[in-house]
């Protein structure tokens, strides 16, 4: 079955800009912090850093006496002047009054300028028009039923997919479901000591495979590769999710495979 192009954004840092941008995909920028004060700061960009959308890192912990008006006008300034299509704001904290305000400066800034704005699915109830943007790598459950009731709460035309490498070592049992994020490296070294039999699991849509060690007992690693990234894209677009976050250049090494529907 044939579905439109995805739209795909790399989420890329300054020191990588130039090779992300032979990819041709739009680029999201990941140049920007706001301070515990509340103020923009950017890393080094180039002129040529322009277009696309621009990514905002938020302190997990502002000061009190922080300007959410001042954050706002800055971060439009700034969206204005390199012409970016919208803002990602990166939250990970808790709400705050601070944060709230922020979110509803900027989606009205940004809605008066006919840009988007995205933001985590934590925050979903802080708007009913931003675009809400969740990852791909769950370890428990159901990924065709984590998407289908995100499209039941926000609609697949306000969701976008952040397709994020899943590399973790879980220690069995795992209670919490929390594994521990392991190097390509440390993978590709356990796979070559072990020559284990890897499974790919349909509901997590992602790699896996179980080892004993003396010195720590049953361990579960769970990976993604192209191809299990490329079925996660697959789902997400037959349940209507056309948008797609790719960080940069975390998977580099699959672009040739992602990127091919688009050429």
């Amino acid at each position: 079955m044939m579905y439109p192009s995805p739209r795909q954004f790399l989420l890329t840092p300054p020191q990588s800009l130039d090779q992300a941008q032979t990819w041709g995909l739009p680029l999201a920028h990941m140049a920007y912090q706001l301070d515990e004060t509340g103020q923009l700061c950017q890393a080094p960009l180039p002129p040529h850093g322009k277009g696309g959308l621009m990514l905002v890192g938020v302190p997990t912990s502002p000061a009190g006496q922080c300007d959410p008006r001042r954050a706002v006008r800055d971060i439009l300034t700034v969206c204005q002047g390199r012409g970016f299509g919208g803002v990602i704001l990166d939250l990970e904290q808790p709400p705050t009054r601070f944060l709230s305000q922020l979110i509803c400066g900027l989606e009205e800034g940004l809605t008066q300028r006919k840009r988007a704005l995205f933001l985590p699915e934590s925050y979903g109830n802080y708007s009913d028009r931003a675009s809400i943007y969740l990852t791909s790598a769950i370890s428990g459950g159901s990924l065709r039923r984590r998407l289908e009731e995100a499209i039941d709460t926000y609609g697949p035309h306000r969701l976008v997919l952040c397709l994020r490498r899943a590399r973790d070592d879980f220690f069995l049992p795992s209670v919490k479901g929390q594994g521990r994020p392991i190097s390509q490296e440390t993978l590709e070294r356990l796979q070559r000591r072990l020559n284990p039999s890897v499974f790919f699991s349909p509901d997590l849509c992602a790699h896996y495979f179980t080892y004993m060690s003396r010195e720590t007992g049953a361990h579960f690693i769970l990976f993604d590769d192209g191809e299990s990234l490329e079925k996660k894209r697959t789902l997400a677009q037959e349940l209507g999710i056309s948008r797609f976050f790719l960080l940069y250049p975390e998977i580099a090494d699959f672009l040739p495979r992602l990127v091919r529907q688009e050429a």
